[in-house]
């Protein structure tokens, strides 16, 4: 395997609101994308006050190995030196950081543009067929998923290379499309300032709207958390667990739907984040396919687009790895 001798090895990282994980770059070849990543090491954000301490942890575990350089994929957005984490109270300068811990390079990039990096090294067996189609070479391609929130990037083609584009079009509000997703709207409305997608489709997201459901339908809520609503819907056990979830898939096709017809993106979509790998069948067996597609006269722009679920984890410290040796001089 050709080495990029004069970086690596290297640390990558991928910082969200839940977890911090990271890994040891020691090989990777851009050309047959293929990539080595030792160490892996996943802590809770919340054991952390801020980025360098998480660093210098995961430092410690490597002992004597030195390492100059990082690719750190953050759940927020990357513009200028100055980065705020959007569901993490975490603040920092991307300069400070790479002079305190003395760094030779340090990139920092969103964790939903190294998620997206990363499809090109994976293997096929790491994608679930969600919805056939065929996709258009050249054309765009999009890359979503809920998790603590709603990840969105963009691949696109430029000459040989796939370039990646970080989006916050989790931030943006959410369409209803029945009188019931109205409702529901409505309802949460009264609750938070502003009702986006990453209200709804995340891990808080699904929560609330258990919680929102039953206040529209007048029946009592029970206390659970996300997990618990979840499991409750994948075993059967509760009724409004399973219409909850079943919400969630519907409406996350017409969403899904929304961002294809705004980015163009006949090339296809890729799935991920930490919740659609949990519950495939379910979400198979949803109306996501029927709502992502039901677009009135636009109808026939999404009908062969692909929709592939990627289930392997920690996708994001593959992508930063491919995102270094693409970027790094």
């Amino acid at each position: 395997m050709q080495k990029l001798s004069q970086s690596c090895p290297y640390i990558v990282a991928d910082i969200g609101g839940t977890n911090t994980r990271f890994g040891l770059v020691t090989d990777i070849n851009a050309v047959k994308k293929i990539a080595v990543i030792e160490n892996q090491i996943t802590y809770p954000s919340a054991e952390f006050t801020n980025i360098e301490d998480a660093v210098t942890c995961y430092q410690e575990t490597l002992g004597t190995i030195n390492v100059e350089n990082a690719c750190l994929a953050v759940a927020g957005p990357v513009v200028g030196d100055n980065i705020k984490l959007t569901n993490l109270d975490w603040n920092f300068s991307i300069t400070d950081v790479k002079e305190n811990l003395h760094f030779s390079k340090l990139m920092v990039i969103n964790d939903f543009a190294a998620y997206a990096c990363a499809i090109q090294y994976l293997d096929k067996s790491c994608f679930h067929s969600i919805r056939e189609g065929v996709a258009v070479e050249n054309f765009p391609i999009a890359v979503l998923g809920p998790g603590t929130g709603f990840g969105a990037a963009l691949l696109i083609k430029e000459e040989k290379r796939m370039n990646a584009l970080a989006l916050e079009g989790g931030h943006m509000s959410l369409s209803a499309n029945t009188a019931l997703q109205a409702a529901i709207k409505e309802f949460m409305s009264r609750r938070f300032n502003f009702v986006s997608i990453e209200r709804v489709f995340s891990g808080p997201g699904l929560r609330y709207l258990y919680q929102a459901l039953a206040a529209v339908e007048g029946t009592q809520a029970r206390k659970l958390s996300t997990a618990e609503v979840s499991q409750c819907a994948l075993n059967g056990t509760d009724e409004m667990c399973q219409r909850t979830l079943s919400l969630f898939c519907s409406w996350l096709g017409s969403t899904t739907g929304d961002f294809a017809l705004t980015l163009g993106a006949r090339g296809g979509i890729y799935l991920g984040g930490g919740i659609l790998p949990r519950i495939v069948d379910f979400l198979i067996e949803s109306d996501f396919e029927e709502s992502f597609k039901a677009k009135g006269q636009m109808s026939h722009y999404l009908e062969d687009i692909p929709i592939q679920l990627v289930t392997k984890g920690n996708s994001a410290l593959l992508g930063s790895a491919a995102w270094f040796a693409d970027n790094v001089k």
